[in-house]
């Protein structure tokens, strides 16, 4: 039986200017958290699918691929649940977390064959 995937394609996240330095800060936060922290063994890297999506919007481009998208999300929702000063931005981060969980429903997928058949 085939498994769906996402599309390789990358997936438009159609934002405003505000939105896209709100996410830019947050990427920045994230990649920067492991190079500021007092003993860096304590923080995980961030996924390489944050770099890229990092690099994307240095490029002013806003379209990801579905496994960026899925590493910006969960991010979001992790600095949305936070309380720490992201706490003042809530509500910032709650549409951006929105509009790329409706980027990555809205994608289309593609049909693959599921290796383990």
């Amino acid at each position: 039986m085939p498994a769906t995937s996402r599309s390789p394609d990358p997936i438009a996240l159609p934002l405003a200017l505000e939105a896209q330095w709100t996410l830019h800060h947050v990427l920045l936060d994230r990649i920067e958290r492991e190079e500021t922290a007092a003993d860096s063994a304590d923080v995980d890297p961030p996924s390489l699918e944050i770099y890229q999506a990092f690099e994307t919007l240095e490029r002013g481009e806003t379209r990801f691929t579905a496994a960026q998208l899925e590493a910006i999300r969960d991010l979001l929702a992790t600095y949305q649940r936070s309380t720490d000063w992201w706490e003042l931005e809530r509500s910032a981060l709650e549409d951006l977390l929105a509009d790329v969980s409706t980027a990555l429903e809205d994608a289309p997928a593609s049909a693959s064959v599921d290796p383990a058949r």
